[in-house]
């Protein structure tokens, strides 16, 4: 036979028993009574009561609300926050250093092209000097 288990004392569902004989006496704290509801579905926290011969539950929020343990949410400490900033100033100056680097490359550039050009100029200035100004 299979029996139910709960606690003496708050009456709570403990576990199942399914070879108690059939020919003994149930004990004290045992029922057959299945610990579900009317359609077959498994109750929270179900405890025995003796006055209706049923099992009592929770509701699925109270048992959420009973059970669920609250998110933690650690708080940092103030050498974390401390380092967290230092993080996020060293990338700041990561950032500025690229763009610094992309103008310094691109004036160098520039600079090479204009002394390109300035050379050209004193070329053609010299060959012109040279041919009598023409």
């Amino acid at each position: 036979m299979l029996i139910f288990i709960y606690d003496k004392e708050t009456k709570r569902y403990m576990y199942p028993v399914s070879d108690y004989p059939d020919n003994y006496d149930l004990p004290a704290n045992a029922t057959t009574v299945k610990p579900v509801d009317s359609n077959g579905a498994g109750l929270y926290d179900p405890t025995w009561n003796e006055h209706t011969n049923s099992w009592n539950s929770l509701t699925e929020e109270e048992w959420k609300g009973k059970y669920t343990i609250p998110e933690v949410k650690p708080v940092p400490t103030q050498e974390e926050q401390a380092v967290a900033q230092q993080m996020l100033a060293v990338a700041d100056l990561q950032g500025k250093v690229v763009t610094l680097t992309s103008t310094v490359d691109k004036l160098s550039k520039s600079n090479n092209e204009l002394n390109a050009t300035l050379a050209q100029i004193m070329l053609q200035n010299a060959t012109n000097a040279k041919n009598g100004g023409k």
